[in-house]
């Protein structure tokens, strides 16, 4: 997803990127407390290409996480 987004951005300059709901990307994939490290690591990845993102093409990045209680 990110890495075909970096491609577009390089055509297609945008200003703000706003990523809704981001932990319910991986949350699906939880099915008990063991896989937590593994999700916490691909959530990190996720973040560092992220940064990368904002700081090469200079756009602003708005992350939000809806919590379902």
């Amino acid at each position: 997803m990110l890495f075909g987004l970096a491609a577009k951005m390089a055509k297609e300059p945008l200003r703000l990127l706003v990523m809704d709901s981001v932990i319910s990307l991986f949350r699906v994939d939880v099915t008990g407390r063991g896989e937590l490290g593994d999700r916490q690591q691909k959530l990190a990845h996720m973040l560092s290409l992220l940064i990368k993102i904002a700081e090469e093409f200079n756009v602003a990045v708005h992350m939000t996480n809806y919590g379902n209680h």
